[in-house]
């Protein structure tokens, strides 16, 4: 019957084992898929760096196409400006000469109606000389006039025709200009328009990258949570393999619950089997504190290691015994019977573990070979 119950617990902890491996398989298999789309979404992020990055360079030349365009535009509406007053002043100008001209011409038509009339009848009608001579220098005088009117008349006409000319250059000049700040609105209308397109995109850009930052942050915790849950399953699958070896074992059961602590006061560092320790790292309140022994029993061992300072160990039943570390000088000596709770020993004698650590555990023998277990069930 003790051999059928043996079994099933066996095949009991067999099933838990496995069952806890292969949980750990789907873990370690989902940290690996996790992985990948971390992975995916860093290369992702990246890649809408770089998309941005190129897009503030487009947006920042843009930027700096409009400022150069709009100072144009400026530029070109002053130039307008000062043509169009320029324009104003030499129509101004040439109604002058118009009028002027005009005014050349009635005065030439009336000399030559009167320098017609004169030759016509031989004589001024409205010029009496007195004397043959007189007629002559008034006759002279008269046609003086009349060629110094037609010249100043052709002289008024050739500047209001330099003016006109002058005018319609000015005029020509100001459409170019028109035109030309025609072309650069159109062409700041398409580069507000750009920007405009390429804020919108970064905005969209941007809506990516945070979505994908959250969905980053989202996978890291994930991954932080399944990592911790690989650690539990890993030592959880170490415990039971532990605990299996101990019922391997068949660990004594006499003493179990019953050793003393074996540093008044302190408190377990490290527990056994943690980060691979063979050892339980129990952490005394001050360096050199006195060590106890755990149970009643004989000291079969006092050993020196140079850097684990002295060790002792003390058998308690046939099959059970206790080990001490990193002691000073120790107060026992191999054969010694010692007491629970005797001190045996001070902490301090190891240069490699602090001196107010003490490592402690419990071995069991079978078959003439000693294995070490976890003290914890026998504290």
């Amino acid at each position: 019957m003790r051999g059928v119950l043996a079994l099933l617990v066996l095949l009991f902890t067999l099933a838990l084992g496995q069952g806890l491996e292969e949980e750990l398989r789907r873990a370690e298999a989902l940290k690996k898929a996790q992985a990948a789309e971390a992975a995916r979404v860093q290369a992702e992020l990246k890649n809408l760096d770089a998309q941005t990055q190129a897009l503030l360079k487009k947006l920042a030349a843009t930027n700096r196409e409009l400022t150069r365009l709009t100072r144009e535009i400026e530029r070109l509406k002053a130039r307008i400006e000062a043509l169009k007053k320029e324009i104003a002043r030499l129509e101004k100008e040439l109604s002058e000469r118009s009028r002027a001209l005009e005014a050349r011409k009635r005065e030439l038509a009336r000399l030559l109606d009167l320098l017609w009339r004169q030759r016509a009848s031989g004589q001024l009608p409205v010029v009496r000389a007195t004397s043959f001579t007189e007629l002559a220098v008034k006759n002279r005088w008269l046609s003086a006039l009349g060629a110094a009117e037609l010249r100043l008349a052709q002289r008024v006409k050739a500047e209001a025709e330099e003016l006109a000319s002058l005018k319609r250059k000015r005029e020509a000049l100001l459409a170019d200009l028109k035109r030309a700040l025609a072309e650069r609105r159109q062409k700041e209308a398409r580069l507000k328009a750009q920007k405009a397109e390429l804020k919108k995109l970064l905005a969209q850009l941007n809506r990516h990258k945070k979505a994908k930052a959250i969905k980053l942050a989202e996978l890291q915790k994930a991954q932080a949570q399944l990592n911790a849950e690989i650690e539990r399953l890993q030592k959880a699958i170490e415990e039971e393999r532990r605990r299996a070896r101990e019922r391997a074992l068949g660990v004594p059961k006499e003493l179990v619950g019953r050793l003393l602590f074996p540093v008044a006061g302190g408190r377990i560092l490290l527990r056994y089997g943690e980060q691979g320790s063979e050892f339980e790292w129990i952490k005394a309140p001050r360096p050199g504190a006195p060590v106890r022994a755990a149970a009643r029993g004989q000291v079969i061992a006092v050993v020196y290691y140079g850097n684990v300072g002295w060790a002792v160990m003390i058998q308690h039943s046939e099959n059970l015994f206790t080990q001490y570390v990193n002691l000073q000088t120790p107060l026992v000596e191999t054969g010694d019977v010692v007491e629970q709770g005797e001190v045996i020993g001070y902490l301090g004698g190891g240069a490699l573990i602090p001196p107010d650590v003490l490592w402690f555990r419990v071995a069991v023998r079978k078959n003439g070979r000693f294995y070490y277990v976890d003290p914890e069930p026998y504290f």
